[in-house]
């Protein structure tokens, strides 16, 4: 075996393209190697190198290697049919080399392991960090076991196979253990996982189906949550209260020993995750609120990476399509001397009468009560354009306070590329969610306010914080997916490239471009599925979600 020595090191060019910089990782046969690109100017890659054999073994050593083989090419052929927001990209794939070597070229997802979180955390994580993972690898895995003819059992969840990336998402990123499931076979192919993480029937040699993987969820769960202990089929009655008392029962249900006593799939397991979330985000309100259940609002941040980038087009089509959905929100704007939503609005010729914005000088109370401008289900808040010393921009409480006047289950801020501004800095505080919109321009990504912008955005991330990326004007053309490999990280939606001619015919008669029906059609088709995520299960639009969170709101208000 000394030949497996003689792979890749740093320096090395891997198929006249990819110079390894640095080794990543090393474990069994494989190892993980950071790359760039040659061709495509400061883009990097994760190069997984595994050894299979130059064919000089003979015996049990052949048969060995031959398997190896066969495991990392049905590795490849399974990422590389995959599309999932959890799941990386396979790019390239170079086939053996003399040296006995195969290679896969995938996306770098800079961040950590999940394990790597684990520890630096102190082997601590609480029970609403790990339900919100758990709920992402829900959501994955329901993909998964959906592919058909033959759905695809993972049967390897552990941390260590877990990336989180810089918007706090998972990234399952080993398939070296996947299988097709076949129903007409009694039993796998070969017994494989890892122990401690592995179901029963995977290790007894019995046939593995998509609720293996859901014991494999709830072994993951309960390492998280016990501070790293390991489950086991054997453990004695009461064990379980390693486990925070109020989600135990979930994650003991996903591990019983029998496939038959676990949730029947994974999406039935999502929704019991979502609806112990919701009732999470619901604490008792205070004596002054009557003993009230109270929901916090979802308040999104909407900003531009770099100035022009679309952060007010695309805070206009979320509120657009909330609109459409029955779900009230305020779409609410800071005041700086550009004003762009004010004059996107025509504010001028459409405001009702009376109505005065926020910070409007002498006398703006800042209150929306006061001659709202309403739309649907939609409130207006622009501001007018600040161009004078003292004005209320200078006080960052001023725009912020807003945020506690207006009582709608989402709030929508409009910042522009204002991250520096106090009043931005002081609302990402409280922010839910932050989105950042970004253009095909890729010259931009170089500028060094760019770089401040994505360290600022680094720092703000935390439990309970999510951050987006919305890609705007995207063209349809074959180089389009190289461009997106350039990003931060993997858009969460693409807005298309849209007529210019039908944009302006709009805003020439009056409306607002996102009003045109092919203009909120192409916005509805490609950033719905991103909102159907987005929103807390009670507002999403199958039923009569959104009225229930609005009673919620109104009862604790």
């Amino acid at each position: 075996m000394a030949r497996h020595t003689m792979g890749l090191k740093p320096g090395d060019v891997l198929a006249g393209r990819y110079r390894i910089a640095a080794q990543l990782g090393k474990g069994g046969m494989s190892s993980v190697f950071l790359a760039d690109d040659l061709k495509l100017k400061g883009k990097r890659w994760a190069v997984k190198e595994t050894y299979v054999g130059d064919g000089s073994a003979f015996g049990e050593e052949e048969a060995e290697t031959a398997k190896r083989r066969h495991i990392l090419l049905a590795e490849a052929e399974t990422m590389s049919r995959l599309s999932h927001p959890n799941l990386p990209d396979i790019v390239d794939y170079v086939p053996l080399t003399r040296q006995g070597f195969l290679y896969l070229v995938m996306d770098y997802i800079e961040g950590e392991t999940l394990l790597q979180r684990f520890e630096r955390q102190g082997k601590r994580m609480t029970e609403k960090q790990a339900a919100e993972l758990a709920l992402q690898l829900c959501d994955l895995l329901d993909y998964l076991h959906s592919i058909r003819p033959e759905p695809i059992i993972h049967r390897d969840l552990k941390p260590s196979n877990l990336m989180l990336d810089a918007g706090g998402q998972l990234r399952l990123i080993d398939f070296g253990t996947a299988r097709s499931f076949k129903p007409d076979r009694k039993a796998d192919t070969v017994c494989i996982g890892t122990v401690g993480f592995a179901a029963p029937e995977q290790l007894e040699g019995r046939q593995s189906d998509p609720r293996t993987d859901l014991y494999g969820l709830g072994a993951l769960m309960y390492f998280l949550l016990s501070g790293g202990a390991y489950y086991s089929t054997r453990s004695l009655p009461g064990e379980g209260t390693a486990l925070p008392p109020g989600i135990a029962p979930f994650v003991l249900r996903l591990l019983r020993a029998s496939p038959e006593d676990r949730y029947a799939s994974a999406r039935e397991a999502g929704a019991v995750l979502r609806r112990w979330l919701a009732a999470q985000r619901m604490p008792a309100a205070s004596a002054a609120a009557g003993g009230a259940a109270w929901t916090p609002p979802l308040v999104v941040a909407v900003g531009a990476l770099y100035p022009g980038a679309g952060a007010t087009f695309a805070a206009l089509a979320l509120a657009r399509l909330l609109h459409d959905q029955g779900v009230p929100h305020a779409l609410i704007e800071p005041p700086t001397p550009r004003a762009e939503l004010h004059a996107l609005l025509l504010a001028d010729k459409h405001a009702p009468p009376g109505y005065r914005c926020y910070n409007a000088p002498g006398g703006g109370s800042g209150h929306p009560a006061e001659h709202p401008w309403t739309d649907g289900h939609t409130l207006w808040l622009p501001a007018e354009p600040v161009e004078e010393a003292g004005s209320p921009m200078e006080d960052p409480s001023y725009w912020f306070k807003l945020f506690h006047a207006v009582r709608r289950p989402v709030l929508i801020a409009d910042i522009g590329a204002q991250w520096e501004q106090p009043a931005v800095q002081q609302l990402l505080d409280t922010a839910t969610d932050v989105v950042y919109t970004v253009d095909p321009f890729v010259h931009k990504l170089e500028l060094p306010a760019v770089s401040r912008v994505q360290r600022q955005l680094q720092s703000w991330i935390g439990p309970g914080r999510r951050l987006h990326c919305i890609v705007n004007k995207c063209p349809r053309t074959a180089k389009a997916e190289a461009w997106l490999r350039l990003l931060p990280q993997r858009p969460a939606c693409l807005l298309p490239a849209l007529d210019i001619a039908v944009l302006a015919a709009a805003e020439w008669n009056g409306r607002l471009p996102h009003d045109a029906p092919p203009v909120r059609r192409a916005l509805r088709d490609a950033m719905q599925p991103w909102l159907n995520r987005l929103l807390p299960v009670e507002a999403r639009p199958s039923g009569n979600g959104s009225g229930k969170l609005l009673r919620l709101f109104q009862r604790s208000h």
